[in-house]
């Protein structure tokens, strides 16, 4: 009788082994299908004196490169500071890194415009407001994109190049219909297919979307 129930434990101990194995390897499974698609990714924040932007480079679902594209803090505190936080950051393969001493400010904004970019490489991105950039018909067109409960609530073309009387209108129909559709693939605006093109792929770019 004590041997049976021994047995019975211990094939007990065992099942309950076999389901935690399971559930650990599913779940580091799952976190490996949930990774970061290569590209380049930008990213920006406020630092010590104003906007900081940056581009992450992504390659085999890794971190692999850190540049720092532009900032306004003070060069001979923040670019010794900055390019600290680069190599740590690719080092411990997160944003989340010590601040470097003096430069508290600085350091916030690396890591936060490095967090929006990896929020864009693995297509969790957080409530804010996303920069970005494309080609439009007479050059480079801006927009702000703002995300808030995972929706874009708002689409703004910030800055553009084409001709006002035929751009403005069809720029006002698209970013409407963003919101609305809640996707940068909407329908091009007749007569002004490059505009139209370069706010769909600047509000890509924002978003970090292929």
């Amino acid at each position: 009788m004590l041997t049976h129930r021994v047995r019975r434990n211990t094939s007990l101990v065992l099942f309950v082994g076999l389901m935690l194995a399971s559930a650990f390897f599913w779940s580091m499974s799952s976190a490996t299908d949930a990774g970061m698609r290569d590209g380049v990714f930008s990213g920006r924040a406020q630092g010590f004196s104003g906007e900081m932007v940056v581009a992450v480079t992504v390659g085999g679902g890794k971190i692999t490169a850190v540049e720092v594209v532009s900032h306004n803090d003070t060069p001979f505190i923040a670019d010794p500071a900055l390019e600290a936080l680069t190599a740590k950051v690719v080092e411990a393969q997160s944003s989340q890194v010590d601040v470097v001493t003096g430069a508290t400010y600085t350091s916030r904004g690396f890591m936060a415009a490095v967090e929006q970019a990896l929020g864009k490489a693995s297509g969790d991105l957080a409530d804010g407001v996303y920069v970005g950039s494309a080609q439009g018909f007479g050059g480079e067109l801006t927009v702000s994109v703002t995300l808030a409960g995972g929706s874009m609530t708002a689409v703004e073309v910030t800055s553009h190049n084409d001709t006002p009387f035929i751009a403005d209108p069809a720029i006002k129909t698209l970013t409407k219909a963003i919101v609305e559709k809640q996707s940068a693939d909407v329908d091009v605006v007749s007569g002004a297919t490059f505009t139209s093109n370069g706010v769909m792929n600047a509000v890509k770019d924002a978003l970090g979307l292929e």
